[in-house]
């Protein structure tokens, strides 16, 4: 994959989570490493997902320096080329500022189980104390996600769609935990999360909810994913194998 193409992954992966009501404020970050190099491409910060465009994105190397422009990078990217250090599979990277992650990672704990679509993160989350790479390399493990207490949450993928298309999810699930803390509602049990885990590492669920956010960026739809679809004529979901490959 070359750099116009990673580009283009990366234009499209902000646009669809604007679309999806994700980072339409200044801040956040999504990147994608350049394959076999020490270097990953992400987007300025004196603009919002949905004002991106392909001048808007920066070349940064592993050393956090940003390579051939002045324009302005998020102070907190740092996090960006110590993951992709520390987890070499990694290829995407997604950082947003959306409301309902924003508030549960008030809560300072792990996302609680209380739909099938929450437990892929079900012991793949990890709290990080702040969001400094010192903080988040240590726990950062085999994890999916990290939430950060009262910032919100960094969601890693192989491909762009599958680290998308994980915030999507997360904010959906975050949703549901913040509204149902502090009721009644039961979590589910440890069992039926393992064996729903399961189910979902056969399914399609995140690439057809990166499809979606795609065409609600396309088609100037806004709103947020409250749930992946069950089943999507003429999907697109190849594009989510958009991943890094030498």
């Amino acid at each position: 994959m070359n750099d116009q193409e990673i580009r283009s992954h990366i234009l499209d992966a902000c646009h669809g989570l604007s679309a999806s009501g994700l980072g339409n404020v200044i801040g956040g970050h999504v990147s994608m490493r350049v394959p076999g190099k020490e270097l990953y491409w992400t987007n300025v910060l004196d603009l919002c997902f949905e004002e991106m465009a392909e001048e808007d994105l920066l070349l940064i190397d592993f050393d956090g320096n940003v390579l051939e422009s002045s324009r302005p990078v998020s102070p907190g990217i740092d996090f960006h080329q110590g993951i992709y250090k520390q987890r070499p599979e990694i290829n995407a990277i997604v950082h947003t500022h959306g409301e309902w992650g924003t508030a549960q990672s008030a809560l300072c704990r792990p996302l609680r189980m209380y739909h099938n679509l929450s437990t892929y993160f079900y012991n793949k989350i990890a709290v990080s104390p702040d969001d400094t790479l010192e903080a988040i390399g240590p726990v950062l493990k085999d994890n999916i996600a990290v939430m950060m207490p009262w910032h919100g949450a960094i969601c890693l993928g192989r491909t762009i769609g599958e680290a998308t298309a994980l915030m999507a999810t997360y904010e959906y699930a975050a949703k549901l935990d913040v509204r149902l803390s502090g009721t009644d509602a039961p979590e589910m049990p440890a069992e039926a999360c393992a064996r729903q885990q399961v189910l979902l590492g056969k399914a399609t669920y995140l690439e057809l909810t990166y499809d979606l956010m795609l065409r609600r960026a396309r088609n100037g739809i806004r709103g947020e994913v409250k749930s992946p679809p069950a089943k999507l004529a003429g999907t697109d979901g190849h594009r989510l194998l958009a991943g890094v490959k030498d």
